[in-house]
């Protein structure tokens, strides 16, 4: 399976069938996927971080910041985003009344982030941050968010 294939059924999520076969993606390669979308947030930042220090000329003196110390922190403060925004799928677990448990919630949260972290790097990459388009990224994770939770089966009561 691998980065691409991940990529590729994310890319097609709004296609039901897709949502199931994410639970089959191994964890290995789950994890180079949330990789691979810190480092498509970071990268905007970490090239002007490196053409402004080596344009000062520190760049000698920050180059273990740069190249070692934000993309950890952009790594970090990412997890912890994922885990609140897993939340947002908890409430809407809990109003579904859906059969879920946090772990798969985790889970897609990660691959609901896709289009909202591509949306927003693209904006970024061309210089244009407004508050609004993060607010177009929130509608879209949540929207896919959504449809993923409800193709999973309610809860039966016995």
């Amino acid at each position: 399976m691998g980065l691409l294939h991940t990529l590729t059924i994310n890319l097609l999520l709004p296609i039901k069938r897709n949502y199931f076969q994410l639970n089959r993606i191994k964890t290995k390669d789950f994890f180079m996927y949330i990789l691979f979308l810190h480092l498509l947030i970071s990268l905007p930042n970490g090239i002007r971080l490196i053409s402004t220090s080596i344009g000062n000329g520190n760049f000698a003196k920050e180059a273990l910041l740069i190249l070692f110390v934000y993309p950890l922190s952009i790594t970090l403060l990412g997890i912890s985003g994922i885990s609140l925004l897993a939340l947002v799928g908890l409430i809407i677990k809990a109003v579904a009344k859906r059969k879920l448990v946090y772990q798969l919630l985790w889970k897609m949260t990660v691959y609901a982030l896709t289009y909202p972290v591509m949306l927003y790097a693209f904006f970024d990459i061309i210089g244009i941050r407004h508050s609004l388009i993060s607010l177009v990224g929130f509608i879209i994770f949540t929207t896919m968010l959504l449809n993923i939770v409800l193709a999973y089966p309610k809860i039966r009561k016995t």
